[in-house]
């Protein structure tokens, strides 16, 4: 269901140039006079802040320090389970095409606030650091709570303070972009290891293309894929695993109203694995959301359909003995995908199919979810699962075990499926304020060795 906003363009401003001053240990703001301290020998204590507004964050960006958030707001409660929460923080966030992040904040009110929600946008840019960015989201978290602080006991302590921007416009002209709204990326990664009978070495290398706008989705890519590994047998023998890939894609998509967009997909790529010297398709496309695009950060159920003409060519010959063909075939998806404060889902039904004999196909489904079915437990569960008809590229004959082991090339199969599941059961403090950083650097997953 959609949230209210909360002033959605006020609350733009504020989080790009607002800052919400609370406590001096977060920013060093005006505070209320200290009251005097109790009589000696009174018992009196203060329970303010155990009165305090309880919240609970719900996000899975590496963005979101925690014991950041933590130690800056100080003025709420955070609490281990959304069900013993006052209000829930619900971040989510899209990729945006100069390659930055957006990310909507949505406060669902629960228990006295419950049937409130307000929401807010942050946008990072591409370059922004670690601190910048969980700076504004605590801004963010900030802006969206004081009202239900405002009505908690810390409220005389709370200060809200504003720093205009220097040189600001009331009426600022829209920005002139000399990249016309491209974003071009290039990364490259080597790895080796090794010890006396075996070693390994990989390396990648991608480049990227992206142009994004309202209308427009523009994306182009290459990439290339280099994985040695060599083994030294009992025999004295050397057994040597080379799998190499590269290609390239073109994604063009048109958006039509709030609930449609028309495109199409052209890639080509080689491939050791799959047998592939050229595969190349074109496969024109048509996507239905039955929400609200604009939606797209809490639900979303679309159905994407594809048609078109894939050619191949062959390295070896296949088992249908072809070293070349082309062959038209179609696709179809449908996705859920929804973010909600009882937990996420993600699933989808998709099967494709080759038109010149219909029984070369496959089709399948897969899916996660992540439930928070009681107070502090929580379950997850995953996988996928498809039927496998549709494999033209096998190369004729047969592999013996040591290129079997090593995954050398593609085997015949007629099913493939994954499957994970986990489960957590939390107990004890709801309360999770306190921040110790000691020992921090012990974190990295190696051992800490001690000597006197």
């Amino acid at each position: 269901m959609p949230f209210p906003s909360l002033c959605p363009l006020a609350v733009r401003r504020l989080v790009m140039v607002g800052a919400l001053a609370l406590l001096p240990q977060a920013t060093g703001a005006q505070t209320a006079p200290p009251t005097a301290p109790p009589a000696a020998g009174s018992t009196a204590t203060d329970t303010s802040q155990a009165a305090a507004v309880r919240v609970f964050v719900d996000c899975q960006s590496s963005n979101c320090d925690f014991d950041f958030f933590r130690d800056q707001m100080r003025w709420v409660n955070f609490v281990r389970d959304r069900l013993f929460s006052d209000v829930l923080l619900l971040v989510t966030s899209l990729r945006t095409g100069a390659g930055g992040i957006e990310y909507t904040v949505a406060a669902i009110g629960n228990d006295k606030y419950k049937g409130r929600a307000d929401t807010a946008v942050v946008v990072a840019a591409p370059n922004d650091a670690q601190d910048v960015v969980r700076r504004n989201l605590a801004r963010t978290f900030s802006l969206l709570l004081a009202p239900y602080a405002a009505k908690s006991p810390l409220a005389s302590r709370i200060d809200l303070t504003y720093r205009a921007p220097v040189g600001a416009t009331t009426n600022p002209k829209s920005v002139k972009d000399p990249w016309n709204f491209w974003v071009y990326r290039v990364s490259a990664n080597g790895f080796g290891s090794g010890e006396k009978r075996q070693q390994f070495m990989s390396g990648f290398l991608n480049a990227s293309a992206n142009r994004v706008t309202a209308a427009w989705k523009v994306n182009v890519g290459a990439n290339l894929g280099y994985d040695e590994s060599r083994f030294t047998l009992s025999n004295g023998s050397t057994f040597t695993n080379l799998l190499r890939n590269y290609g390239g894609n073109t994604l063009v998509a048109r958006s039509i109203g709030n609930h449609f967009a028309v495109g199409a997909n052209v890639s080509g790529s080689y491939s050791d694995f799959s047998n592939y010297r050229l595969n190349l398709r074109v496969m024109p496309a048509l996507e239905w959301n039955l929400f609200d695009y604009k939606d797209f950060t809490r639900r979303q159920l679309t159905t994407y359909y594809a048609l078109g003409v894939g050619s191949y060519q062959y390295k070896q010959p296949t088992i249908y003995d072809r070293y070349s063909e082309t062959r038209p075939l179609h696709s179809l998806t449908v996705a859920w995908n929804a973010r909600q404060p009882w937990g996420s889902v993600n699933w989808s039904l998709f099967g494709s199919q080759y038109l010149h004999n219909t029984r070369f196909n496959s089709y399948g489904t897969s899916g996660f979810i992540d439930l928070r079915i009681a107070k502090g437990l929580s379950i997850n569960v995953g996988g996928n699962y498809s039927r496998v008809n549709d494999q033209l590229y096998l190369p004729r004959g047969t592999l013996n075990d040591n290129e079997i082991i090593a995954r050398q090339q593609a085997l015949a199969t007629n099913y493939r499926f994954f499957l994970n599941f986990g489960m957590s059961y939390t107990f004890g403090s709801i309360y999770n304020t306190i921040v110790n950083p000691r020992f921090g650097g012990t974190r990295g997953g190696g051992q800490m060795i001690m000597s006197f």
